[in-house]
């Protein structure tokens, strides 16, 4: 304890003059035959009085030498054998008189110019009924607009192409399961507002040709072909007029489409 900081505390393994540095092991012992193991706690003090901040937490690899790798950092829970499999939780403290915190997960970059940037892989767990959902949803605006959502790849480099984009649903299972439906829509709207707008485009083309946009309904094999419906919206105020449904060919310097 001191009138000013507080002493610290340092617990450093041994150097390894000419081979590896010391293992450091934190570890609570495995429980007895009727019990569990005892929890760990790594935490920082709470702030003191009314400015004072709680202490960060820093888990990270040390830099490697010119020719070596860095280390890897895992968070895993242990494999169950008779319960469930135990839960990993990432939480960012709440905002009371400023903002909430941010998250970011960000794989690794490289300069070497045959490799590539780190991979990032989101994926719920299989399960012998269902395998685990996966829901990512921005925050909510309890006075205002809700959070953005924005799904892109990066602008291509000086001579590449960007990157492509996949949205769709696994094939269907066995000898009768069925693919997974997609579901492109805005919400409803308020009492007095309007909905949102559905937009599918391609970009403009500065040097090449416009990209396709293609709808295409799969073929039945034992069964009907799938429809295709395209309907303008209806209204039911009386000096309204229902949707328009335009379908107009491209222009072109020599001939039209």
């Amino acid at each position: 304890e001191g009138a000013g900081a507080g002493g610290a505390v340092t617990i450093t393994t041994g150097v390894g003059t000419a081979t590896n540095s010391g293992t450091m092991t934190l570890a609570t012992a495995a429980a007895g035959t009727n019990g569990n193991s005892g929890a760990m706690s790594i935490k920082t003090g709470a702030g003191g009085g009314t400015t004072g901040n709680s202490g960060s937490i820093e888990l990270a690899t040390g830099d490697s030498a010119t020719a070596g790798a860095t280390g890897d950092v895992s968070i895993t829970t242990g494999a169950a054998t008779g319960g469930n499999g135990g839960d990993i939780s990432l939480l960012v403290g709440d905002g009371d008189t400023g903002n909430g915190g941010a998250m970011t997960l960000t794989a690794g970059k490289t300069t070497a110019a045959s490799a590539v940037g780190g991979a990032m892989s989101l994926t719920a767990g299989e399960g012998a009924g269902a395998g685990g959902a996966v829901t990512i949803t921005t925050g909510v605006g309890t006075a205002t607009n809700s959070g953005t959502m924005t799904l892109a790849t990066a602008a291509a480099g000086t001579n590449g192409n960007s990157g492509a984009m996949s949205i769709k649903t696994g094939a269907g299972g066995g000898t009768t399961g069925n693919s997974g439906s997609i579901e492109l829509a805005t919400g409803d709207s308020a009492t007095a507002g309007a909905t949102g707008d559905v937009s599918i485009t391609t970009g403009a083309a500065t040097g090449g040709n416009g990209g396709d946009i293609s709808l295409l309904v799969g073929d039945g094999d034992t069964g009907n072909g799938g429809a295709m419906t395209l309907t303008a919206g209806k209204t039911t105020a009386a000096s309204a007029v229902g949707g328009a449904m335009s379908l107009t060919a491209g222009e072109g310097a020599g001939a039209g489409g």
